[in-house]
């Protein structure tokens, strides 16, 4: 009897060692495997990193947002910045030297300053003519081409992940969708979608090559106006009915500054801000001084410092809410040229709401 009860106990022991043994080594593998994957991920990101070339446009009237930037999402580091690009129309004398030095790629593209479908035109061809020269020369492993403006936060992790998981040999047209009813073409009954550039906007490799012949430097400004279409609906113009490559259109991890922040901003949860590719800041309710700020805040969050994160979040998702004041008589203070356009709005109203009686007496004095 103790025979068979102690043959019971050593059986059960057997058992139990048995199972520890069995679920330790699927645990070995399933972690080894996350380890493979996880190192896999990474290792396709960096390869990504390596591969896309960033293009970031400012203009002369609005080089104060780029020390910004370089507080936030873009490194000082030029070991860095290898793959990162800052266009201009033109260098402005007012600008602090010390801000251009930190970029390590500054091109100029001699354009006009103003915002015009042309002059807007005139410098996404040099984005696309860069592009091409780099490839041509000394970059011939360049896979993709984004581009994106100097009121936007970049969070460069998300956005070598998200791409990463797309074949560069196949056409692809990413972005966020501006008008989701489509735009209609002229004389006919087609309509197609454009990605806004405010939003930031990604193209592969296979569709820089079909949209080489479409946006060289002599035709593609003057082509832009025989359409009046400023240069991102040009864009989707070309890719969806001309090579007929439809838009990839991802709204929830593109943001730009034209959103209401009302109905976008707010709504956003702490998990949704860290899983965004880019993050637009309308300048009449959030400028860019916040960028750092946010950065910090995605930065808190890679450090687990969960607590801190989400206190930073919740003020800044009430500031809107607590400041009112700051919705009334706001104008973009980081371009001279909205300053001059709301000081010229500004005198054309006051002209027009003198009353009569004075406007008689001004003409008689």
């Amino acid at each position: 009897m103790q025979r068979s009860f102690y043959l019971s106990k050593l059986y059960i022991r057997l058992i139990i060692s048995l199972f520890l043994s069995i679920s330790a080594s699927f645990l070995f593998i399933s972690i080894t495997n996350y380890r493979s994957h996880s190192s896999r991920f990474i290792d396709r990101s960096r390869e990504i990193a390596d591969r896309i070339l960033l293009i970031i446009r400012t203009s002369e009237n609005c080089q104060s947002r780029l020390k910004y930037l370089l507080q936030s999402w873009i490194s000082t580091d030029y070991s860095k910045q290898s793959n990162i690009y800052l266009t201009t129309d033109n260098i402005s004398n007012q600008t602090n030297s010390s801000i251009w030095n930190s970029f390590r790629h500054v091109i100029q593209t001699n354009c006009p300053t103003t915002h015009n479908i042309f002059d807007l035109c005139c410098k996404t061809a040099h984005e696309f003519e860069l592009f091409y020269k780099l490839f041509s020369t000394t970059r011939s492993d360049l896979q993709w081409m984004c581009r994106f403006d100097d009121d936007q936060y970049i969070n460069l992790d998300n956005l070598y992940q998200y791409i990463s998981q797309f074949n560069s040999s196949k056409p692809y047209y990413i972005g966020r969708t501006s008008v989701p009813k489509g735009v209609k073409v002229s004389n006919t009954n087609r309509t197609y979608q454009f990605a806004t550039y405010g939003a930031g906007v990604c193209y592969s490799r296979a569709l820089l090559q079909l949209l080489h012949p479409h946006v060289v430097l002599e035709t593609f400004p003057k082509n832009c106006k025989l359409r009046s279409r400023p240069d991102d609906a040009y864009m989707g113009y070309l890719s969806e009915i001309i090579l007929n490559v439809s838009l990839t259109s991802m709204n929830d991890l593109f943001h730009s500054h034209l959103e209401i922040l009302d109905k976008s901003f707010r709504k956003f949860s702490l998990y949704d801000l860290t899983r965004m590719i880019t993050f637009g800041f309308a300048w009449d309710r959030y400028k860019l001084n916040w960028l750092p700020i946010i950065h910090q805040l995605i930065k808190l969050v890679h450090q687990d410092q969960h607590d801190a994160a989400n206190r930073l979040w919740l003020f800044l998702r009430n500031y809107e809410k607590e400041h009112p004041e700051n919705l009334t008589d706001q104008y973009d203070q980081s371009c001279i040229s909205y300053q001059q356009i709301r000081n010229q709005t500004r005198l054309l109203k006051m002209k027009t709401t003198i009353p009569p009686k004075e406007k008689t007496l001004k003409k008689q004095i």
